[in-house]
């Protein structure tokens, strides 16, 4: 073997490649087979039978691609469908105290591998990273979290994070409405606002709105149009609301005047398409020959097709026009700055100067500066401007009505709504007019876009939320010092007299405008106008920082540019909850009947974040941040020193090494501490050669011991090895940490303070001596304990349990010494000897302690986690019942399954898809019983707390593993994908025996 093949094989691991090379397989094909496809059936549970057929970084690999899928790729079905198994098997992991966000970054990880193609080392890299972060270490997570620009999130997950302007591929943004609900969950985003412009397609509303129910989003759907306001137009968002669910909305959208409302809409979308194709040719005719001359480029024409194609099914924009001549600029910008490389190297200094200020300027070339200096209407007279009304046949006519018109054909639609008003163009005066000539209609005013204050486009925006404000107090006086003020700065800057008049009306009028808002305030919106990605301004989201964990908020004050210039009341409540946030439910099913009973109270806190009214405002000092993060690239990455040809290197880094490479690292790190303390300061060879290897085979042994334990121990699964429980990972991290508390212990605390500075020894005041040593193993560990970031609970538990290990150490040293005198040794060696392995004991017995403590959490997390997957699980066969119940309307279910052969064989002619849901529930309960740690007492615990219908269904159901026949034609046919093999081996294998002992449970209770 190669040098460099060592070196790879060093530093990532066998399951990277293999990850790797089946991810570029399936990216190669453009789109995932049917066969793995089925992987992600919402009845099949991530720990349950296809855990067997594909491991967990494929499944949501395989996910990932179908779900960031363009439109031509992939239906909404599909995407819909890998973002709730993305979901799934994200959330299925080994944390709980980091549950939310370790999901957050396997997703975005898994986003950016797929991203990643053509350049493998990047994607071998973030292999090793997630498969890191799966393992759940909030330290890891935490890591990860910074370098993707995502702030930590609550667990409990009730953050005030929003976002009421964002756009995605169906306007002028880049996202399908299902990528754009993953990435706002990722971000941390809970409310989220979506807009569109003219018209709302519905299927593009059932495909948001069912993304945002899977991810637990918020999600309102606003439409933009435009009113007439003089030389200018006003940007009205109209929100429809009301309604009673997803089907109820879309039913809505289907209704002879909202279809009416949007058929005009589409005139709209129309007109300014041609808009964008004139500007395309302007484009053509009189910048782009400028382009090629100045920077010496052969770049060809734009055509008209290509770029409709490349706005797919967006609204052809400005944003489309840019970003589409930027993709076309771009292979000639690189081939330039290739050629400019190969005589960089002798060229005179002159010439060297020149060449980096064009490839300077070649970098520059980006969308957002084709922008500024060759799409504005100033740059192009030929061009109709966009944002002022024209006249002419030509003219759709819903851009000819004013804002009042336009509120009364809204008004007319069959809804309740919110009506938005963006001042992005507009002066105080304006939005002054507006309000009044709205009488009351416009709800909301949208105070602060991400965008404008990005660009400097905030001239007005804090008088206009003056206005708001004044306007919400109901103060006349103010009001008229306020509308006062607007009247001299429009009569000393503006010759508009339609604006002066409109206001000098308004001044004499006070009394109704702010009457309109007397019983209704008028309310405030924030929003970023994210389009998905921008290389000057950052990505959507805002947060109330009040409502972030503390690490989250320091992470704010290290990077202040994510401040914002507005501020709000966060009201934070703290609720007692009967019933616990988990309660156990009976659901006791019968023929036309379900009832959800309470079977037991507990009681839990739940912590509410809320917003005071009236209190969002602009302000010098705000409390609300940016979720996204800048992008770092904001040029086009050109360089003179890398050719573009260039193949991607190898990333080799320490963090990247191989898992057990890294973990023998570890070990080897702590023990040269330990090994040199005791070769350095023991005399007798036993402890000087060998008190290292006692110090590490005492922790490593107590970690061993709990893992097994915790997972069930001597009655365990007998398909689950011992090896399969520890996680030897943490065994390292473990013996890598108690390796550095042997100097620290034995040394500085037991010899150099206590015995040598104070005279306390086993002899002199055992009981002050093991208190200090056990005082100082607390303060050490809590000290790591912190910096791997664990849970305060945690840190706090791990002190304490050296408190605990006090009288144990006590014991221990009593225990010896007796022993040690009672063969006859003389009290004084007998103490000396004691006083050598005095941190020995000590260690043994927080060890011993350790053991307990934490054996016992190892045991009610592998519960908790259990009781989740029942839970789960039970819920999917309890849905099988009742649909049982209604395709048997006329017969018992129960009776029925007592001759189970005979109704599968009926169910599997009359709906085959429930014969299905019933064999896939029987697998995965197959799977959880004989693989998941304390799987057995957890369904034990569920069985307890069902009705006596209940459990006879459930035994009924399971008999479907007897179908030995036809199940294994199911799992061939690809019911768990192309890699069936161990699936079907594991069940043909192990039915029998699970048959046998579920009745025996079943029979126990």
């Amino acid at each position: 073997m190669s040098d460099q093949g060592v070196r790879y094989r060093l530093f990532y691991d066998q399951n990277d490649y293999r990850l790797l090379e089946i991810v570029n397989k399936i990216l190669a094909r453009g789109k995932n087979p049917t066969l793995l496809r089925r992987l992600f059936e919402p009845g099949l549970h991530p720990r349950g039978i296809k855990g067997l057929a594909a491991p967990k970084s494929l499944r949501i690999a395989s996910a990932m691609i179908d779900l960031l899928g363009t439109f031509d790729y992939g239906s909404a079905g599909e995407r819909i469908t890998a973002l709730r198994a993305a979901r799934a098997e994200s959330l299925h992991d080994s944390s709980q105290t980091h549950r939310m966000n370790m999901a957050r970054v396997l997703m975005q990880i898994m986003k950016e591998i797929v991203r990643a193609k053509g350049d493998e080392p990047k994607q071998l890299a973030l292999a090793h990273d997630f498969r890191e972060a799966s393992s759940g270490k909030p330290r890891l997570i935490r890591k990860q979290l910074r370098k993707y620009h995502l702030l930590e999130m609550p667990e409990s997950w009730n953050q005030l994070a929003f976002d009421h302007h964002v756009h995605d591929a169906n306007t002028k943004g880049r996202k399908s409405p299902t990528h754009l609900i993953m990435d706002a969950w990722i971000k941390g985003i809970r409310f989220l606002g979506v807009i569109y412009y003219n018209e709302i397609k519905p299927e593009v509303a059932a495909e948001l709105l069912e993304a945002a129910n899977i991810m637990g989003i918020d999600v309102r759907i606003g439409v933009e149009v435009k009113a007439r306001l003089r030389n200018k137009y006003v940007q009205l968002i109209w929100s429809p609301r009301g309604f009673l669910g997803r089907e109820d909305f879309l039913h809505f959208l289907e209704e002879p005047e909202v279809q009416a409302f949007f058929m005009q809409g589409r005139a709209v979308v129309e007109y300014e398409k041609l808009h964008i194709l004139k500007l395309l040719q302007s484009f053509n005719d009189n910048h782009l020959p400028a382009i090629n001359e100045k920077f010496g480029l052969d770049v060809p024409q734009l055509e008209e097709k290509a770029f409709l194609n490349s706005v797919g099914h967006g609204q052809a924009s400005l944003v489309h026009l840019a970003e589409y001549a930027h993709r076309t600029l771009l292979p000639y910008l690189k081939q330039k700055v290739e050629r400019l490389s190969e005589n960089y190297g002798t060229a005179s200094r002159a010439d060297r100067d020149r060449i980096h200020a064009l490839v300077e300027s070649l970098n520059e070339l980006t969308p957002e500066t084709l922008v500024e200096d060759y799409l504005r209407p100033e740059k192009n007279p030929t061009v109709w401007d966009p944002k002022r009304p024209a006249e002419g046949d030509d003219v759709p006519e819903m851009l000819t009505l004013d804002p009042a018109a336009m509120l009364d054909k809204l008004g007319r639609l069959p809804c309740r709504s919110r009506i938005t008003l963006n001042p992005s163009n507009l002066s105080p005066s304006d939005v002054l007019e507006v309000l009044y000539t709205g009488k009351g209609r416009i709800t909301h005013l949208e105070i602060f876009n991400l965008k404008d204050w990005a660009q400097g486009r905030t001239k007005h925006r804090r008088l206009i939320n003056d206005i708001r404000l004044v306007i919400n107090s109901g103060n006349v006086v103010e009001a008229k010092r306020m509308v006062r003020e607007i009247l001299a700065s429009l009569e000393k800057d503006s010759s508009d007299t339609g604006a002066i008049d409109k206001t000098r009306a308004i001044l004499k009028d006070l009394k109704t405008l702010l009457g309109f808002y007397s019983a209704s305030r008028l309310r405030s919106r924030l929003g970023s106008d994210s389009i998905g990605h921008s290389r000057h301004t950052r990505g959507m989201g805002l947060v109330i920082t009040p409502s972030l964990p503390r690490r989250a908020r320091r992470e704010i004050r290290r990077e202040p540019e994510r401040m914002l210039p507005v501020t709000t009341m966060a009201i934070r409540e703290v609720r007692t909850v009967c019933g616990g946030s988990a309660p156990v439910r009976e659901f006791r099913v019968r023929r036309d009947l379900a009832a959800e009973v309470l079977t037991h109270e507990s009681r839990a806190k739940e912590i509410t974040w809320s917003v005071g009214h009236n209190s969002t405002t602009l302000a010098d000092t705000g409390n609300i941040a940016s979720l996204g993060g800048k992008s770092e690239q904001t040029n086009n990455g050109l360089s003179l020193l890398q050719s573009a040809t260039e193949a991607p290197k190898l990333r080799l880094s320490m963090i990247h090494l191989n898992s057990g490479v890294m973990n023998a690292a570890k070990i080897f790190i702590g023990f040269i501490p330990a090994f040199l303390t005791f070769y350095l300061t023991k005399d007798w060879w036993l402890l000087a050669y060998f008190g290292a290897v006692i110090w590490f085979g005492i922790t490593g042994l107590r970690n061993i011991l709990q893992s097994v334990v915790g997972g069930g121990g001597l009655f365990r699964s007998s398909l689950l090895e011992w090896k399969d429980l520890v996680s030897w990972g943490r065994v390292a991290d473990s013996l890598l940490f108690t390796g550095f508390s042997v100097p620290l212990l034995d040394f500085l605390v037991k010899d150099l303070l206590l015995a040598r500075s104070f005279n306390i020894t086993t002899a002199t005041n055992p009981l002050l001596l093991y208190t200090v040593i056990a005082l100082a193993n607390g303060i050490y560990i809590s000290s790591h304990n912190t910096y791997r970031g664990l849970p305060l609970g945690a840190i706090v538990g791990n002190f304490f349990r050296t408190i605990l290990s006090i009288p144990v150490a006590l014991g221990l040293n009593f225990v010896i010494l007796w022993l040690i005198t009672s063969y006859g040794v003389s009290s004084e060696v007998a103490l000396a000897g004691m006083q050598l392995w005095a941190a020995v004991i000590s260690k043994t017995a927080s060890d011993f302690v350790a053991a307990i403590i934490e054996g016992t959490a190892d045991r009610q997390r592998n519960l908790a986690h259990r009781k989740a997957d029942y839970e789960e699980k039970l819920t999917q066969v309890y849905d099988v019942y009742g649909r049982l119940e209604t395709t048997f309307p006329d017969d018992e279910v129960l009776t029925l399954l007592e001759n189970p052969k005979d109704v599968f064989e009926q169910l599997r002619e009359k709906d085959p898809g429930l014969f299905r849901d019933i064999v896939i529930d029987a697998l995965d309960l197959l799977c959880f019983w004989m693989y998941q740690p304390r799987a057995r007492i957890a369904l034990k615990q569920q069985m307890a707390q069902m009705s006596s219908e209940e459990k006879q269904f459930l035994l009924c159901s399971q008999q479907v593993l007897k179908r030995k026949k036809v199940i294994s034609e199911m799992l061939l046919n690809g019911l768990v994908g192309k890699r069936f093999e161990k699936a079907l081996a594991f069940y043909l294998s192990n039915a029998d025996r699970y048959l046998q002992q579920f009745e025996k449970l079943a029979g126990q209770q």
